[in-house]
C-alpha cells in the first residue's frame, strides 16, 4: 500500500489512467503497445481530485483539512504471472473484480477513487486507489495501521484468496513494505536475471554441441562453401594473369611507340640530307651499296666460269 498527499494526486492519476500523451519515466517494463488493452473496474469520469474533492464536502467535517493529509491510499493487487496465464481474459476480469468487491464492502464504494487493471506491464495487476473515510472522517493513519493491515490481508485471503487458489503472505512477517518504484524495479531486475540464464543456458548448449559433427545439410553448406572459396581463388588467379598480360601488352605497344619515333626521326633527317646534297649522298648511297656488296672475284678456265 502506498499513501499520497494532494501534490501527488496529479502524479498517481497519470500513471494510473495513461492517456494517449503518457510517456513512461521511471518505469521501463511498461508496453505502450500493449496499453490500450487497459481497463477500468471503477472509473468516476472526472480527475482524481475532483472526485476527492467532492467526497471531502459530502463528509462536512468540522475540522479543516491539512495540506498533509492522506488523500489517497493506493492498492496494487495480483499475482505472479502463471497465475494469469491459467486464466482467460474473462476470468482474469472476474478475479479483479472480486478484488474490487471486496475493498467497496469494506471501506464504502463510494470511497473508491478508481480500480484499473494494467495489462501492458510483466502481468496483470489492479491498481486501487481508495479515500481513507473512518468515521465520517479522512483518517489514513487509523484506517491502516499495521494490525489493521494485517486483518485486510486475513481477509482478503479468506474471502478472495482462496476461491482463485492464491496462497496467503506469511502472516507475521516483519518484512518491511516495499514501495511501488521500488517494488517494479525488483520486478524488472528478477526478469533480467531470468534472461540471463536463459541466454547462459544457450551458451552451454551451443558450448557442448559446437564441436559435434555436423548435421549432412550442414555439410553439404560447408561443401559449398569450400567450393566457392576455391572457384573464388581461381578466379583471383585469372584476374592477375590478366593483369600481368594486360601490363605486358602496354609495355610492348610502349617500346613500339618509341621504336617507331626513332625511325620517323632518322626518316626525317635522311630526307633532309637528300634535299640538301642529293648529290652527295648519291655517290655516299652508291659507295654504301658497293662495299655491302662488293664485285664477285673470278678466273677464265677452259670450260666456263668458275668461283
Amino acid at each position: 500500500m502506498d499513501k499520497y498527499k494532494r501534490a501527488d494526486v496529479k502524479g498517481i492519476e497519470r500513471e494510473n489512467e495513461r492517456d494517449k500523451n503518457y510517456t513512461p519515466t521511471k518505469n521501463p517494463d511498461i508496453d505502450l503497445k500493449r496499453t490500450g488493452g487497459n481497463y477500468h473496474i471503477v472509473q468516476r469520469g472526472c480527475s482524481y481530485i475532483t472526485y476527492i474533492n467532492q467526497r471531502i464536502k459530502e463528509l462536512a467535517q468540522k475540522r479543516k483539512i491539512k495540506d498533509d493529509a492522506v488523500l489517497i491510499n493506493s492498492f496494487i493487487l495480483g499475482s505472479d504471472k502463471e497465475f494469469f496465464e491459467g486464466l482467460s481474459p474473462e476470468e482474469q476480469r472476474q478475479f479483479f473484480t472480486d478484488c474490487t468487491e471486496f475493498f467497496a464492502e469494506r471501506y464504502g464504494e463510494e470511497n473508491i477513487i478508481s480500480a484499473v487493471v494494467h495489462v501492458d506491464e510483466t502481468s496483470p495487476h489492479l491498481h486501487l486507489n481508495l479515500i481513507p473515510v473512518l468515521d465520517g472522517r479522512l483518517c489514513s493513519k487509523q484506517l491502516f495501521d499495521r494490525v489493521a493491515l494485517r486483518e485486510l490481508q486475513t481477509d482478503f485471503h479468506e474471502a478472495v484468496g482462496k476461491k482463485w487458489g492464491l496462497q496467503r503472505g506469511k502472516e507475521g512477517s516483519t518484512a518491511k513494505h516495499k514501495p511501488t518504484a521500488e517494488y517494479k524495479a525488483e520486478i524488472i531486475k528478477q526478469a533480467e536475471q531470468q534472461a540471463r540464464a536463459y541466454l547462459d543456458g544457450v551458451h552451454e548448449e551451443v558450448e557442448a554441441i559446437k564441436n559435434q559433427p555436423l548435421p549432412k545439410k550442414k555439410k553439404e553448406v560447408a561443401e559449398e562453401i569450400t567450393s566457392l572459396r576455391k572457384d573464388n581463388a581461381a578466379y583471383k588467379q585469372q584476374l592477375e594473369i590478366k593483369n600481368r598480360d594486360s601490363k605486358d601488352l602496354f609495355n610492348l605497344v610502349q617500346e613500339q611507340e618509341r621504336k617507331l619515333r626513332t625511325s620517323e626521326k632518322a626518316y626525317r633527317m635522311v630526307t633532309d640530307i637528300i634535299e640538301t646534297y642529293p648529290d652527295e649522298f648519291e655517290a655516299l648511297l652508291s659507295k654504301a651499296r658497293h662495299k655491302k656488296n662488293p664485285p664477285t672475284p673470278f678466273h677464265g678456265k677452259r670450260g666456263g666460269w668458275s668461283k
